[in-house]
């Protein structure tokens, strides 16, 4: 199968009707996340392709049919009566196999606070004899530009041969220890510990197991911690490798339970793979005299073990799961909107630990964004004064020494003005800041701009230190909210 995805305008395109309305749940943030369609029932006849559309998005669908009399880009049209208010536009590009399929489209999501229209644009090959849905991912012209950006998936899933190797599952285990160091009086604790590191030949994937904690913080090797590339990647999406091991140190045996996914040989169709394996290791311990006459033991294996595991369950996803995005529409609790929403429906800055230090301002920002996931405040410190006319009382911001390593949530320039309150108390700051989203698409940042008017709505306690006054909330973890207006992009 010949695949590729670029985003392309068509030059030949005809209106097609709608069967679906674009006012559903979760609209506006699948719209933002998975702006693609599904091309399905693919048919081909002499001088003519058919085939359905539908938008993952919005619900919408439309039957085609493309007259391929020419190479080249043809024109589609619907299957039934055209919508006058339809705006999907659609071609197919003819030059031998593969086939690749054009769309672009227009619709309004309502589902929110203000409605939002947008426009998006892709295109994908498929061959004559490729029966699957084909999946067209779009690049956002409209409400802003971007290509939205997809997770890499498991690790190794589209690995060639991932499904053949996961018939006769296999495992590597290597740098294999254990330690069984008994108490050595009252007053001491005996210790027990297994590590193993396990490598699925199957996709590549490799966790590292140790022993989680139980009661009294002792290591419980019956309950053993694996993790690997998900643990440290953000980018595995909603299936991440599951691994669940045991080792019981009276025989010597190893279990483990793996989930994994492949669809190397179509991503229409992923596969989700259990399988399980158990073996007795051929440790070779030595022993040592404790401080109290105990026994200590330190077991290890010569060189790798080969586990031979058994077929479990084995489930075919919906197509292309692997490599979409976590839906926070459909999470539990609700993750919250990003970086881009948040800056386009509810746009807010959190101020915190503001002070006066002689007559120079400083606070700390973040955009009140519902999924921050780690992300911290930023100092801004008063910087030089603006020059020009208008410029009066304002000051350019100095970001803290992070705020140039490209990370969200924080303006990325701004400069205020601050206009003191009366002794005591706060007064009001005016900010004017640009920031930039990166959490939809990592390579085009959205950039947006807005004015802040807000009052520092608190008490300052002053003192004079080294003949400077220092101004100060009277609670140090005092912050605020304030709507930023004016929001362009």
């Amino acid at each position: 199968m010949a695949m590729r995805l670029l985003l392309a305008a068509t030059s030949v395109a005809v209106l097609v009707s709608a069967r679906a309305s674009s006012d559903g749940s979760a609209c506006t943030a699948k719209s933002f996340a998975i702006p693609s369609w599904f091309v399905q029932d693919v048919k081909h006849a002499e001088g003519v392709i058919s085939f359905n559309v539908w938008n993952r998005a919005t619900n919408y669908t439309a039957d085609l049919a493309c007259e391929t009399t020419k190479t080249g880009l043809n024109a589609c049209s619907v299957q039934g009566t055209p919508s006058s208010n339809d705006t999907l536009e659609a071609s197919v590009e003819i030059s031998g196999d593969p086939t690749t399929f054009h769309l672009k489209q227009s619709w309004t999501c309502s589902d929110r606070e203000k409605s939002l229209k947008f426009t998006a644009a892709g295109n994908n090959s498929a061959a004559a004899d490729y029966t699957s849905p084909l999946l067209i991912k779009g690049s956002l012209t409209s409400p802003v530009s971007i290509t939205p950006v997809y997770p890499d998936g498991p690790k190794g899933h589209d690995s060639a041969g991932c499904s053949s190797r996961s018939e006769s599952p296999t495992w590597t285990l290597s740098s294999i220890h254990y330690t069984d160091e008994p108490a050595s009086g009252e007053g001491t604790v005996a210790f027990k510990n297994f590590n193993v590191l396990v490598t699925n030949p199957a996709n590549g994937y490799q966790a590292s197991c140790m022993p989680g904690g139980s009661f009294g913080d002792q290591p419980d090797l019956a309950h053993l911690m694996c993790a690997g590339y998900e643990f440290q990647s953000s980018s595995v999406g909603q299936y991440p490798i599951v691994t669940q091991a045991s080792f019981d140190p009276e025989t010597s045996t190893f279990t483990l339970n793996q989930t994994w996914f492949c669809d190397d040989v179509d991503a229409a169709k992923p596969l989700q793979i259990t399988a399980t394996g158990s073996s007795t290791l051929p440790l070779t311990c030595t022993t040592t005299p404790g401080t109290r006459n105990q026994t200590n033991t330190y077991c290890s294996t010569a060189s790798s073990v080969t586990l031979t595991g058994q077929s479990g369950l084995t489930t075919t996803l919906r197509p292309y799961a692997l490599e979409d995005p976590a839906p926070s529409w459909a999470s539990t609790p609700p993750r919250g909107d990003g970086c881009t929403l948040t800056s386009i429906f509810a746009p807010r800055w959190q101020f915190s630990a503001f002070r006066v230090d002689g007559g120079a301002v400083s606070f700390e920002i973040i955009l009140m964004a519902g999924d921050r996931g780690f992300q911290y405040p930023i100092p801004v410190y008063q910087g030089e004064a603006v020059a020009g006319e208008g410029g009066e009382g304002w000051y350019e911001c100095e970001v803290g020494a992070d705020g140039g390593n490209g990370l969200p949530l924080w303006p990325y320039q701004c400069r205020f003005r601050y206009e003191e309150g009366e002794e005591g108390k706060g007064g009001m700051l005016l900010l004017d800041a640009d920031w930039e989203c990166r959490d939809l698409d990592r390579v085009h940042p959205v950039k947006f701009s807005g004015v802040t008017n807000t009052a520092v709505n608190t008490t300052l306690e002053c003192e004079t230190v080294d003949g400077v006054s220092q101004c100060m909330t009277t609670d140090p973890g005092y912050t605020w909210v304030a709507p930023i207006s004016d929001v362009t992009w």
